[in-house]
């Protein structure tokens, strides 16, 4: 019987993790919005500081290293988004309102607003949000 794609990445981020030292369990689930994109949750019970590293830098490590092990897995690229404990969603959140607090400022003032220097993925957050406002170029 052929594993589904949701089994081989979480039988991937389980044996990464395993062989880092850590363990816990590990949830995939189909976001489809647009293309079809994979969130892959882990939950640690302890040291989720180092799995996560300062700014998000050893998870996004992780992440590019799941997918790297998923290429030679699966047929073409999977879009998989790996977080841990919510760091990633908790994030998300706040740039998302760090961003709409700066569109908010350019509708009112009309006026360019610099946000603050962000790691790629921070970017692709920001401005995957302000796609949304129309209004915002």
């Amino acid at each position: 019987m052929e594993k589904s794609t949701q089994e081989i990445i979480k039988e991937t981020a389980q044996d990464l993790l395993e062989k880092m030292g850590f363990e816990g369990p590990v949830s995939v689930t189909v976001e489809t919005a647009g293309a079809e994109t994979f969130s892959c949750l882990i939950d640690v019970a302890y040291d989720q500081n180092l799995l996560i590293g300062q700014y998000g830098m050893n998870l996004a490590a992780i992440q590019h290293l799941i997918r790297v092990m998923l290429r030679k897995k699966t047929p073409g690229r999977l879009n998989v988004t790996v977080d841990i404990n919510g760091y990633f969603s908790d994030k998300k959140a706040l740039l998302e309102q760090e961003a709409d607090r700066a569109a908010q400022e350019v509708l009112r003032d009309n006026i360019s607003v610099a946000l603050r220097p962000m790691l790629p993925y921070e970017r692709k957050v920001v401005h995957t949000f302000l796609a949304l406002h129309p209004d915002i170029i």
